[in-house]
This record gives C-alpha cells, sequence and structure tokens, in this order.
C-alpha cells in the first residue's frame, strides 16, 4: 500500500509506544479503519473529536500533540493556538449562531448548532474561554472589544455581535462588539 503523508511521523510514536502495526494502533485506540486512513491522511476535519483523543491518549499524546504533528515538547504548546488561528472564523461566528437559533427557533439554522457540540469540548480542553456572550450587552472595553464605529468609547453601552477569546489573561481575539443588534433582534 502507498505511503500516507502522515505515516512517517505516526510510525515514529507508534514505536516509541511499542505498537508494531496500524492494526495494533487502531485497536489500542478504538477507532475504525476508515478513521484511521483519514488520520493518516491528514484528514482531521472529518473525525469526531472523541475519536481523535482516543487516537492521542493511544499514542500517549495530548490532543494539541497529535493535531500538530507529534510535537509534545514545550514549543508544541504554541500548536493550541495555531490550530485556533485554522477555527477562529467558525469560532467567532457558532455562539451567535447558536444564540440566534435559540431566540428564534424556526429558524432554519435550528438544526445546524448540534453539528458544533464538539467544539465547546475542544475549547474547554484547551482552556479557552469566551469573552462575553452573543448579542449580551455590556459596557465596551478596548481590552476586549473590537467596535464596528470609530467613536466608541469605553464604558458605552455595546451588544456582543460575535464572541472573543482568551486564555487566561491572553486575548486570542476581542469580541466584535455593536451599539446595536443586527436587524429582526431583540
Amino acid at each position: 500500500m502507498a505511503e500516507r503523508p502522515l505515516d512517517s511521523w505516526l510510525r515514529e510514536r507508534m514505536q516509541a509506544v511499542g505498537l508494531s502495526s496500524w492494526q495494533a494502533l487502531q485497536a489500542r485506540a478504538g477507532i475504525s479503519r476508515r478513521a484511521l486512513d483519514q488520520v493518516r491522511q491528514g484528514q482531521w476535519g472529518s473525525l469526531r473529536l472523541e475519536q481523535l483523543q482516543k487516537l492521542a491518549a493511544a499514542l500517549e499524546w495530548e490532543l494539541g500533540s497529535l493535531l500538530g504533528g507529534g510535537d509534545p515538547s514545550p514549543r508544541g504548546s504554541n500548536t493550541a493556538e495555531a490550530i485556533f488561528s485554522l477555527l477562529q472564523p467558525l469560532l467567532t461566528s457558532y455562539p451567535t449562531v447558536r444564540e440566534i437559533a435559540r431566540r428564534k427557533p424556526d429558524w432554519p439554522a435550528q438544526n445546524v448548532t448540534a453539528l458544533f457540540r464538539s467544539l465547546d469540548a475542544l475549547l474547554q480542553q484547551w482552556g479557552y474561554e469566551a469573552i462575553g456572550s452573543p448579542l449580551e450587552s455590556v459596557p465596551f472595553d478596548p481590552q476586549l472589544h473590537q467596535p464596528d464605529q470609530p467613536d466608541i468609547r469605553p464604558g458605552d453601552p455595546v451588544y456582543i455581535r460575535f464572541v472573543g477569546y482568551r486564555r487566561k489573561d491572553y486575548i486570542l481575539c476581542p469580541a466584535k462588539v455593536s451599539r446595536s443588534l443586527p436587524g429582526g433582534l431583540s
């Protein structure tokens, strides 16, 4: 069978943890052959978080090390930030879509939010915390918020249009705020 893009670094880790074959890795991780093939191709997005967690555990890696190409060194701790930057558009939009679906149950996207349940678990595992809640009214804080108008001043009442994210005291991206709610919402 042809060599897949991630085979060499996976084999190296498998040897380090005493696994001699793809079948042994599949059995230890408790994942399907198809899921393992997707990992070997680097197609992470088609797997559930639970499958990735099982594979990481079988390889005795943190999930971030698995997703970051298997770098468990201290510099590998930046892996989560790199992955976050790739997921940022989805992560900042998802809470707003979820809140709109909650407020407007007849909205066609109501069922879409179920597709993103694993994001909450992933964010929690990474230690990321949302800045604000979608459509929440808060006083403007330039350290935490990105205004949609340049004349918004600290303390002005604003609505969170799209949440931001922080990890402890480090702001990964500020919450996007506006003086008004999107049309049709109150």
